[in-house]
C-alpha cells in the first residue's frame, strides 16, 4: 500500500444535495453513489461558499473564500499565481489529474465592462485606471473558451494547469460541449452530421420547453460518457504514484438532455413538487428590486443562465430529466469504480462525491440558479469514502467548500498552506462554525452595480443580508424547511437577526486573508 491514500473525486455540476438517494430522494436512482455514503461519512450540512460555478470551484480549489482568492463571479479566473490542493498534491509526488469540467477561467469571450471610476477630473492612464494593475488576462487565461476549443479542436493546454498535470476538459453543458471532448467526437464521428444542439434535437411530438430537447447525441457519444472513459484510461496507465483524479461532470447542468434511455427513465407524473412551489418568488414584496430584476430578466431569457419562474408540468419535466442525467452519471461511477478495482488500488483509494452548486429546481416556482440563497442552491451534496478509516455514519458538522482542501490535504498527510481559510472536517475536534457565503450578485442588475449579497448558515437558521438595501431574509430552517416565512421584519425575531448580524460579522472577521505574510518582524 502506498504511504499515502489514491483520490478520486467526483464532481457534479448544478446538483442539489436532495437529489440523491442518500439524502433522502425517493425517486433518483444512484446505487453507486448511496454505497460509498454507507460505507463512508455523508455530510448533512455542507455548503457553497458561493453559489455560483466559477467562484465556488475557485473555493474548493484554493481553500479560499471568493473575495480572498479574487474569483468573486464568473467572469474572473482564478489567478495562476494562487496554490491550489492539487498544486500541493503535485509537489509532494503525486499524480494529478483532471477529466471533465475546470471552470477556473472563463468560458465566454465577452469583453468586460468599463471600470467606473470615481471623482471628478481627468483618468489615470493605463494601467493605473485600475488599483490593481495586474489583471487576469491575456492568452494564459483563454484556455476555457468554448468557442476558441470549437475552432481549434487540437488545441495543447499548457501543463500543470492548476496543479494537474493530466488534464482532458469538457466546456459547456447537456449536448453542447466543446474542449477535449471536441476532437473526440470527431473523431468518432468520422463523416458524420454533429448531432449536438436543439437544432439538431429529435422531434418526440412533446411541446418546445426552455432548457429541454431530446438530444441526437448517442448514449455512447454523450459528454458523461466521454468523461468517463477519460477517468477510466487514467486509472489504467501504468504508474505506481499516489494519484489524484478528478472526475468533474458537465451534467446535470441545464439544459435538459440526457441521452438515450436516460432521457426516459424517469416519468414526469411522479415527480412531486416543492411545498414552497405555491409561494413564488415574483409575488413577494420584501425583496430588493435588483433580486427582483434577476428574475424579470430570466423571464425574457428563459434559454439562457438566468433562474425563471416556471409552470407545474416544465418544472416536473426538467426535474425528471436532472434525474435522468443524475443517473447516467451514478452508473458512470460504477464503472470507474470497477476499472479502480481492477487495478487493485481498490483499498488505497479515497472516494470522494460532491457538487459545485444546486438548483432551484422548482423551490418558490424557480429553475436553475442566481439571485436568493434558498437551500436548494446552497446546500450540496459531500460523501467521503474512506476504505482504510470507514466511518459509516452521518456527521452534522457544518462545512462550506473552502473546508474541502484542508481535509483533503490533512487526509494526504500535508499541512495546509499558509493562507487556507479552511478546516479539516474529518478531525476529532472538528468546531461546527457559522458559514459564511459570498455572492457577488450580477451587476447588470441594478444600475449601480451593488448587488451582492452575504448569507450567515448557523444552529438551523438561515440569514441573508442584500447590499444598498434594509431588506433581507431571516428563516428557522428547524420549523420552516422549506422557507416560506421570512422573519426580517418581525419583532420576535428581533434579537435572533442581531445575534446573527453579530455572528456574520465575527465569521468575515476570523476569515480574513492571511495568505501575505511579513518580510520583516518588528
Amino acid at each position: 500500500m502506498n504511504q499515502r491514500p489514491n483520490f478520486i473525486v467526483f464532481m457534479t455540476d448544478q446538483q442539489r444535495a436532495d437529489h440523491l438517494a442518500c439524502y433522502g430522494n425517493p425517486i433518483v436512482q444512484t446505487p453507486n453513489i448511496d454505497s460509498f455514503a454507507q460505507r463512508g461519512t455523508r455530510f448533512e450540512n455542507f455548503y457553497v461558499a458561493n453559489p455560483i460555478c466559477q467562484p465556488n470551484r475557485a473555493a474548493l480549489a484554493t481553500g479560499q473564500l471568493t473575495s480572498v482568492n479574487g474569483c468573486r463571479q464568473n467572469g474572473i479566473p482564478l489567478s495562476l499565481d494562487s496554490t491550489t490542493y492539487a498544486d500541493v498534491l503535485r509537489s509532494a509526488g503525486y499524480r494529478t489529474g483532471l477529466v471533465g469540467k475546470a471552470h477556473f477561467q472563463n468560458v465566454s469571450p465577452v469583453a468586460a465592462k468599463p471600470p467606473v471610476l470615481r471623482g471628478d477630473g481627468s483618468a489615470p492612464p493605463e494601467p493605473f485606471h485600475l488599483s490593481r494593475r495586474r489583471q487576469r488576462r491575456g492568452p494564459e487565461y483563454e484556455w476555457e473558451i468554448r468557442s476558441l476549443w470549437a475552432e481549434t479542436p487540437d488545441r495543447e493546454v499548457p501543463l500543470p494547469y492548476y496543479g494537474f498535470d493530466h488534464l482532458r476538459m469538457c466546456i459547456g453543458h447537456g449536448d453542447q460541449v466543446e474542449g477535449h471532448y471536441t476532437k473526440w467526437l470527431k473523431d468518432r464521428l468520422g463523416e458524420a452530421t454533429d448531432p449536438r444542439g436543439r437544432a439538431n434535437a429529435i422531434d418526440d411530438g412533446l411541446k418546445d420547453a426552455p432548457q429541454i430537447w431530446r438530444t441526437s447525441v448517442p448514449e455512447e457519444l454523450y459528454p458523461t460518457s466521454y468523461v468517463g472513459e477519460e477517468a477510466c484510461a487514467f486509472l489504467e496507465a501504468e504508474d505506481d504514484r499516489p494519484f489524484l483524479l478528478v472526475v468533474s461532470f458537465p451534467d446535470p447542468h441545464h439544459p435538459f438532455t440526457p441521452p438515450g434511455r436516460y432521457f426516459d427513465l424517469y416519468d414526469p407524473a411522479d415527480i412531486e413538487l416543492p411545498e414552497s412551489f405555491d409561494h413564488p418568488t415574483w409575488a413577494r414584496n420584501d425583496l430588493p428590486e435588483h433580486i427582483k430584476r434577476v428574475y424579470e430578466i430570466g423571464a425574457e431569457k428563459p434559454d439562457a443562465y438566468w433562474p425563471f419562474h416556471s409552470d407545474a408540468d416544465s418544472i416536473r419535466r426538467m426535474t425528471a430529466l436532472n434525474y435522468g442525467a443524475i443517473t447516467m452519471i451514478d452508473d458512470w461511477i460504477g464503472k470507474i469504480t470497477d476499472a479502480l478495482g481492477a487495478t487493485g488500488r481498490s483499498q488505497e483509494t479515497i472516494i470522494v462525491f460532491m457538487s459545485d452548486h444546486g438548483d432551484y429546481m422548482g423551490d418558490h416556482g424557480t429553475v436553475l440558479k442566481h439571485g436568493l440563497h434558498t437551500n436548494g442552491l446552497i446546500r450540496v451534496p459531500l460523501v467521503w469514502y474512506d476504505p482504510t478509516n470507514p466511518t459509516a455514519g452521518v456527521s452534522a458538522v457544518q462545512g462550506n467548500a473552502i473546508d474541502f482542501a484542508p481535509t483533503l490535504l490533512q487526509r494526504a498527510g500535508l499541512q495546509c498552506p499558509a493562507g487556507m481559510q479552511g478546516r479539516d472536517l474529518l478531525a476529532a475536534d472538528a468546531e461546527d462554525l457559522p458559514v459564511l457565503i459570498e455572492d457577488s450578485g450580477l451587476a447588470f442588475a441594478s444600475a449601480d452595480g451593488r448587488t451582492a449579497t452575504r448569507t450567515l448558515i448557523h444552529d438551523g437558521w438561515r440569514m441573508s443580508v442584500f447590499e444598498g438595501s434594509d431588506l433581507g431574509e431571516l428563516y428557522d430552517l428547524q420549523v420552516d424547511p422549506h422557507e416560506v416565512r421570512n422573519l426580517w421584519s418581525d419583532p420576535t425575531a428581533a434579537e435572533h437577526k442581531a445575534a446573527m448580524l453579530h455572528l456574520m460579522i465575527d465569521r468575515q472577521i476570523g476569515l480574513r486573508d492571511t495568505s501575505l505574510i511579513p518580510t520583516h518582524q518588528a
